[in-house]
């Protein structure tokens, strides 16, 4: 499951990327599609990490990993829909970088 887990996340980022590349050139339509897609492996994404902590019986450190995991995504939606409506989106890129290093360190060097 974790590799399920983990390619999911790796979708997701180049996703991500694409889909805000595509809003800042412009092209909306493109960008609603990835977006929409994006959206769709948050679903996976929210299914494979549950799976994974009940198989870790929601221990502390995993629960820390799922909460900063929430921040990841939440910290993409909110670049992505706020770049839709032309308002600053720095502090969420900032946000969003910060929590992606912490989730993988906490993912791959502590829980690994």
């Amino acid at each position: 499951m974790i590799h399920a887990h983990v390619t999911t996340w790796f979708l997701a980022l180049i996703l991500f990327f694409v889909s805000y590349y595509l809003l800042k050139k412009g092209n909306m339509k493109a960008q609603k599609i990835t977006h929409m897609v994006l959206r769709l492996f948050y679903l996976l994404i929210l299914a494979t990490g549950g799976h994974l902590l009940g198989l870790y019986q929601f221990g502390g450190t995993a629960l820390i990993k799922s909460v900063v995991g929430l921040f990841v995504i939440v910290s993409m939606e909110l670049v992505l829909s706020r770049g839709k409506k032309g308002k600053p989106v720095q502090n969420f890129m900032i946000l969003f970088a910060a929590s992606l290093v912490l989730v993988l360190y906490i993912g791959y060097f502590v829980l690994g």
